[in-house]
């Protein structure tokens, strides 16, 4: 594997509980926590991280990990790049149940 920036990572939190948040984060790879979510199921939470470093034709992925949340199903279900930004869309998968906490979403950036 590439040692391109590997050591360019970092944190940041998200800032909204509705169906969209925001963070921003100039790294190539970070960990964002979001606020305590409270995602219904079958919906959808959107992040839109603000990343200069970030280009429309990058090779993007995000996983995701449960922080305080014990409830719902969350996965990562779209990853999109774009000019100084990429957007993050989590799927609550449980037909029932809401998402009631935090969740943690690490991502990475690779230039095509």
């Amino acid at each position: 594997m590439s040692t391109l920036n590997r050591t360019n990572g970092g944190t940041a939190s998200c800032t909204g509980t509705g169906s969209t948040s925001t963070a921003t984060l100039n790294n190539r790879f970070g960990k964002l926590t979001t606020a305590a979510l409270t995602t219904a199921g079958l919906a959808d939470h959107t992040i839109t991280l603000t990343n200069s470093g970030i280009a429309a034709t990058d090779m993007v992925w995000a996983t995701l990990a449960l922080g305080t949340s014990t409830t719902g199903t969350p996965i990562v279900r779209l990853v999109t790049p774009a000019a100084g930004s990429m957007t993050i869309v989590i799927s609550n998968l449980h037909a029932t149940v809401a998402v009631n906490g935090t969740l943690v979403v690490s991502y990475g950036s690779f230039p095509a």
